[in-house]
């Protein structure tokens, strides 16, 4: 370890593709106070982020991490992690996302490291996984809840979750997803060019979803969903801001049940920001996580929303206020709410306007500020404890 008073962090993710917990890292990361901090950050292979930091020196990859349950390669993980934190010697490493938490924070401890911070951006055990691997998850999260200085949570429903399991005790705190508010604010831009940038013909009616190719985001109810809207007003258009593990899949539903031309998948949108401004309304089909930042990015482009009625999202969602809120698989309610919005503009301007909401927690000055207050308040207990 280089010879310096600042705090050594490694945080530590499974993988840098474009999502809420992973700018949530990077943020932290490139915003830590440079002074007091001296940050690592570690990923398994692959994503569209990763060129954030790589220039910096301060990006390290370990394939041999992936989110795939493989015995072998996860111990080679396991080993790995924990030369790394022997090499660094961090005081304190910071773990998000359910694979990386698991592995790194048995990593960390046998490592000796001091503080140990885990990240909840959602639980990986879920009522829609198989019975094996949602109970792997739970087995293996209540043994590493152990292992665990501080928990950090983005929701308030995962807090409540944790605690019916007894994964926490008094060990935690609240510090929102954050990101730059200010992007989200302020007038559209040229809305013409963007639409012909995305093929979204004038007239028709633009449902925008943000969500990663993957089984917790729901998109297959989704389908479910548009095939019923599309037969009524077969002028809605699904825009899908993502991509991943599922794509090639979904492509063929669509395909299957010809609507296709319906659907617009641009795949990551790095300035989604801009690509919300073509959306009529939100929509969420999510079936587990915490709290995703696309609602509340949804909200500050003054979007009513549709949304399931998960916990984290009803944080967010007021039903009948500021959007709807419906189990993801009553497919005829959901698109109900859809073709509702999509017939009366007077309904979606008052709900999108609502203005009863404060977001402040979710600026990522407050959520670095928080987190940095967080770690020198851990550290000191921890030396005060030895």
């Amino acid at each position: 370890m280089k010879s310096n008073s600042r705090i050594i962090v490694v945080h530590l993710i499974t993988k840098l593709e474009l999502g809420g917990a992973q700018l949530n890292t990077i943020y932290t990361a490139e915003h830590l106070d440079p002074l007091r901090f001296d940050v690592y950050l570690l990923c398994g292979g692959g994503g569209l982020l990763k060129s954030r930091l790589v220039n910096q020196g301060r990006l390290i990859t370990l394939p041999a991490l992936s989110r795939e349950i493989r015995f072998g390669k996860d111990l080679w993980a396991l080993f790995s992690l924990m030369r790394i934190f022997k090499c660094l010697r961090p005081q304190i490493v910071h773990t998000h996302s359910s694979k990386a938490g698991i592995l790194g924070r048995l990593a960390a401890r046998l490592a000796g490291i001091p503080v140990i911070i885990h990240s909840v951006h959602g639980f990986s055990f879920s009522p829609f996984q198989s019975f094996f691997k949602r109970n792997f998850f739970l087995l293996a999260e209540k043994f590493c809840s152990r292992l665990t200085s501080h928990f950090i949570f983005v929701a308030q429903s995962d807090i409540r979750l944790a605690r019916d399991k007894k994964l926490v005790a008094a060990n935690f705190s609240l510090i929102r997803s954050g990101f730059p508010l200010k992007k989200f604010i302020g007038p559209p831009d040229d809305l013409a060019i963007l639409k012909k940038k995305y093929d979204l013909p004038d007239g028709h009616f633009v449902c925008g979803v943000v969500a990663p190719f993957k089984p917790q985001k729901g998109l297959f109810h989704l389908v479910e969903i548009a095939a019923r809207v599309i037969r009524q007003n077969p002028e809605v258009i699904f825009f899908i801001a993502g991509d991943g593990e599922q794509r090639q899949e979904l492509e063929n539903e669509l395909q299957r049940r010809g609507i296709a031309r319906n659907f617009r998948l641009p795949g990551f949108i790095k300035d989604v920001e801009s690509a919300m401004d073509c959306f009529d309304i939100g929509v969420s089909t999510a079936l587990w996580e915490g709290l995703p930042q696309s609602l509340v990015q949804l909200r500050l482009k003054k979007k009513a929303v549709v949304a399931s009625a998960i916990p984290g999202n009803s944080e967010v969602i007021r039903d009948g206020v500021n959007g709807y809120l419906v189990a993801a698989n009553d497919h005829e309610r959901f698109a109900s709410a859809i073709l509702k919005l999509t017939a009366d503009p007077v309904l979606r301007k008052q709900l999108g306007d609502y203005d009863g909401e404060d977001f402040s927690e979710w600026d990522v000055a407050v959520m670095v500020s928080r987190q940095e207050e967080l770690y020198q308040r851990l550290l000191l207990l921890s030396r005060f404890e030895a």
